[in-house]
């Protein structure tokens, strides 16, 4: 999967500077992983993760990190014109409820009427 150079045999890879940098469970299993935590509603822990894909705990924990500081807005990059969002759920903070209970919150589709 490395490159080397034939001019100064410096060896370059495809996913240095990604998130998938020096992965030792394989990128397969890291693509798994990123693509579960970006499409899945509910939380996932360190330790689903790690029985799901055969790691330890603390390398799912550690990875995992390093996904939600990438996914996270830096806003540098604001969106701009019309944004388009599958669903989201409205509401305040619920009284004598802990955590992100959503009992009486709505949840809207955008291609509802």
């Amino acid at each position: 999967m490395a490159r080397d150079c034939n001019r100064c045999h410096h060896v370059e890879s495809p996913t240095a500077g990604t998130l998938f940098h020096r992965v030792r469970f394989g990128v397969r299993k890291a693509f798994g992983i990123v693509f579960e935590m970006s499409a899945t509603t509910k939380g996932m822990s360190s330790s689903q993760v790690a029985r799901r894909y055969g790691i330890s705990r603390t390398t799912a924990w550690t990875f995992m990190h390093k996904v939600r500081n990438a996914m996270k807005s830096n806003q540098t990059h604001p969106l701009k014109g019309a944004v388009h969002v599958d669903e989201f759920v409205f509401g305040g903070k619920e009284s004598l409820k802990q955590g992100r209970s959503t009992d009486s919150k709505k949840k809207k589709n955008c291609w509802d009427s």
